[in-house]
């Protein structure tokens, strides 16, 4: 395949033309797991530019720039460069400072899709906003949709509604660009409701959750629109049960990530403070992936419920039926002060 024929608009002449500016012999490609097919015409079309470059393609899941895996990568094959491609930089401010790694170059490089919606599914999409009876709507989607949110815009106003694009936030965010885990552009719009654009229901499920307004998802990739509301309304109250379920435990366990943009200082002192303030007792426990299976392993009869501070999505997407409660930082923050009220998503 060649380069010009990915499904995605990927800038590789500008990688190029910024690594041979500094001598590199060694360079680390990190793709989302949706783009990994495409690693090694990628490659292949840097070598043609780079010459005799080093290149390894990076296989092990990467679910975003919070996600870098900086530590075996850098100590063991100790690249010059990381082209990490489909994510824009993390926020410095929800993980700690010192992101970038000394001696290893990082560049950012958007990935932007070639897909379009048909006029068809943003008929369908304007539809289902109507039945809620709203006319001013906010358009968000994610890195690789970030041109077209314009376009949606204008089509969706062609449909009636007025719809509006969040100011995004330099130089981490576009206009209108979200994340699982910061929704901070979302939330300084006054709409009645959302329209998401991109594919899933892990960036609308969140905006859900956040802003607790009706979320209609126009998904690019099967051409069409749904109605994500009603799977936030079924999560938030699962999200009320595991809370409420919480009130008055004395034992946990608080997960501490150890991954570049998942070790949160700031939000472990503020979580660990509380605790004890409330006469808690806790154990700090590392990781880097957590899954199903090591939380199993680290569980015994003395822990009464777990907090995770890596990654607030962990405990939403993957453990929300795990027989114990495993809760967000924001929920822990509500369980710990005996609180339903108001929702704290997601720290």
């Amino acid at each position: 395949m060649r380069c010009e024929d990915l499904p995605y608009e990927v800038d590789l002449r500008q990688v190029a033309e910024s690594l041979r500016k500094t001598e590199v012999s060694r360079v680390v490609i990190q793709l989302p797991d949706g783009l990994k097919k495409y690693g090694v015409a990628i490659a292949e079309c840097l070598r043609e530019s780079l010459g005799e470059v080093e290149i390894y393609v990076h296989a092990d899941s990467i679910y975003g720039s919070c996600d870098l895996q900086y530590g075996q990568l850098l100590a063991t094959l100790k690249p010059d460069a990381i082209v990490h491609i489909g994510h824009s930089p993390y926020p410095v401010e929800l993980a700690h400072e010192g992101l970038e790694p000394k001696g290893t170059r990082v560049l950012y490089v958007p990935a932007l899709s070639k897909l379009r919606a048909s006029r068809e599914a943003i008929r369908s999409a304007a539809e289902i906003l109507r039945s809620y009876d709203v006319r001013e709507v906010s358009i968000v989607t994610t890195a690789q949709h970030v041109h077209m949110v314009k376009e949606v815009q204008r089509e969706l106003e062609e449909e009636g509604l007025r719809a509006v694009v969040p100011r995004g936030l330099p130089p981490y965010f576009s206009d209108g660009q979200i994340i699982g885990c910061d929704y901070r552009v979302a939330r300084a719009i006054k709409a009645k409701a959302f329209l998401y654009f991109g594919g899933g229901v892990f960036h609308p499920l969140g905006l859900y959750l956040s802003t607790f307004k009706p979320v209609v998802k126009l998904d690019p990739y099967e051409d069409k629109a749904s109605d994500v509301t009603p799977l936030g309304e079924k999560t938030y109250r699962i999200r009320l049960m595991r809370v409420a379920e919480s009130f008055g435990l004395e034992r946990w366990g608080v997960f501490v990530g150890v991954k570049s943009g998942q070790y949160r200082p700031w939000l472990l002192k503020l979580l660990l403070e509380e605790m004890k303030s409330r006469g808690r007792k806790y154990f700090l426990i590392s990781s880097e992936n957590l899954s199903l299976q090591n939380l199993m392993a680290v569980d015994n009869e003395w822990f009464q419920a777990f907090t995770v501070t890596s990654c607030p999505r962990i405990p939403i997407d993957d453990h929300w039926d795990y027989v114990k409660p495993v809760l967000t930082p924001g929920e822990t923050i509500m369980a710990l002060r005996g609180e339903l009220e108001p929702y704290r998503f997601p720290w």
